[in-house]
């Protein structure tokens, strides 16, 4: 297949695997809640999160090792591409290790750090280490699946997500019936990892993405200094997203307490699920565009690139007007009424999700070139920015006080700066920063003609006509823009 069908392959499979992904939430939830106490949900939900922190001790390197081999992905049977392999393979080994012992040490000492209630502990002590064991167990094996996105086969990747959760699902479901109560969890993530890890090596093998043996290939040191370098450069990143997306909840618990925290949750979860589904586009496009770059292909890789982003963007700002107009009432009709949500935040959900795509959108071109350095701090400036203003306003502005001050510190700091230096690698006419300055400008005065006219109108026949026509209208005006620009890209 060529790029292309390579693009649209990947792109379907990861909307079928957000879709699983939200079937296995709505299914599982209900279900777990149905067989088990609150509190041993909680338990569960509790070790879930602990599994993702520990989860950083990855350090980035499974982006690294898959960067990499990108580089020599022409010669799957050549010493460079084997030494990448066999390089990972010893860090994710190692890795396992260290992560086995993390949740051996949780295992002994969390009870009392969290508080675990006595009649628990016994069950909180073997669900978290053996958890952690099958994280480790998956990360161990995660080379064997490592070469599917150099050679733009993420599709691979989906469907194997997507076994994961049916089987996890189906197994977790298997053990409430049998009574095994807390413990059918593990049961599932077991099943689940083994689907996760098995076929994406079974496809690698089949598809001959991995090297054979007895070519030489060998535990590289310089390599692995620069390949750790690259992930050290993804873990700064990703420390400083989970410091821009995760601290907003645990402000507004602490400055306006639990019920405020539950009505931001629910009535944010659009823009989650937006960044997702949008930022697929250029997820699925990223292994092609680097493609492009490692064969010096640079005029296409910056055309091909400017498209993607432009059409990620383009799609950002109708559904940031979409959100705008009707997240409201979205949320009213979801809740049944118990969650009420105002249009102030709305207008701002809509524009931090333009401008967290723009800004992803720049900083992620970085990692197809394989520099990170020129970006690597820019996410977490942004949430210590953020963070600080929160506290010094004091609360000020409630929970929309909260959204601007995210959008403000992202816009400023991984907008503005990521255009800045996207622009020197990137060969595209005109100024970025000016142009996502008046997108943000055309968005909050489209907002505000909207506020206006539904405020004119008190009709439920006439809001609805009214937020149709301004759909349909911003829709046809992003697609004519949208063609335009492409065409200047150059």
């Amino acid at each position: 297949m060529g790029r292309q069908n390579f693009f649209f392959s990947s792109l379907i499979a990861g909307y079928f695997s957000s879709a699983a992904n939200l079937a296995y939430t709505a299914i599982s939830v209900p279900l777990a809640l149905h067989y088990l106490s609150k509190e041993e949900f909680g338990l569960w939900a509790l070790v879930v999160q602990i599994g993702g922190y520990l989860m950083l001790l990855d350090l980035g390197m499974s982006s690294s090792v898959a960067r990499f081999l990108a580089d020599h992905k022409d010669e799957v049977n050549g010493r460079s591409y084997g030494d990448v392999i066999e390089t990972g393979k010893v860090f994710f080994w190692i890795q396992a290790l260290l992560l086995a012992v993390a949740g051996l040490a949780c295992a002994a000492w969390g009870p009392k750090l969290l508080g675990i209630p006595g009649e628990l502990t016994t069950v909180f002590q073997r669900v978290v280490f053996f958890y952690v064991l099958i994280l480790a167990l998956g990360l161990a094996l995660r080379i064997k699946s490592a070469p599917l996105w150099a050679h733009q086969r993420t599709d691979i990747g989906h469907w194997s997500t997507m076994a994961n959760l049916c089987s996890a699902l189906g197994v977790m479901g298997l053990g409430f019936f049998l009574g095994w109560g807390t413990y059918s969890f593990l049961a599932g993530a077991f099943a689940g990892t083994l689907w996760s890890s098995l076929l994406p090596w079974a496809a690698c093998r089949r598809l001959k993405l991995l090297p054979e043996r007895n070519l030489g290939s060998r535990f590289c040191r310089k390599l692995f200094v620069r390949m750790l370098g690259f992930g050290r450069d993804v873990l700064m990143m990703q420390l400083g997203g989970l410091l821009c997306a995760g601290s907003q909840i645990i402000l507004v618990t602490k400055l306006f307490g639990l019920e405020t925290a539950a009505v931001f949750s629910v009535a944010t979860k659009t823009l989650a699920m937006g960044q997702q589904l949008i930022g697929r586009i250029l997820e699925s496009a990223a292994p092609g565009l680097t493609e492009l770059f490692v064969r010096g292909e640079r005029d296409r890789f910056s055309f091909r690139f400017y498209q993607m982003s432009t059409l990620s963007v383009a799609l950002a700002t109708f559904a940031g007007i979409a959100l705008m107009a009707t997240n409201r009432e979205f949320i009213g009709l979801w809740t049944h009424g118990k969650v009420v949500w105002n249009r102030g935040g709305d207008v701002l959900i809509g524009a931090l999700l333009i401008s967290n795509v723009a800004s992803r959108c720049f900083q992620g071109v970085f990692g197809m070139t394989g520099d990170l350095a020129q970006v690597r701090y820019l996410s977490l400036l942004e949430g210590v920015i953020f963070v600080g203003c929160v506290l010094g306003l004091k609360g000020w502005g409630g929970v929309c006080g909260i959204l601007g001050a995210a959008l403000a510190t992202n816009f400023f700091v991984s907008g503005l700066g990521g255009c800045f230096q996207a622009s020197r690698v990137v060969t595209v006419r005109g100024n970025w920063q000016t142009k996502l300055a008046r997108l943000l400008v055309f968005y909050f005065l489209m907002a505000g003609a909207y506020g206006w006219a539904i405020q004119s109108f008190s009709s439920l026949l006439a809001r609805v006509t009214i937020t149709l026509i301004l759909l349909i209208g911003c829709g046809f005006s992003l697609v004519r823009k949208m063609r335009s620009t492409l065409g200047q890209a150059i």
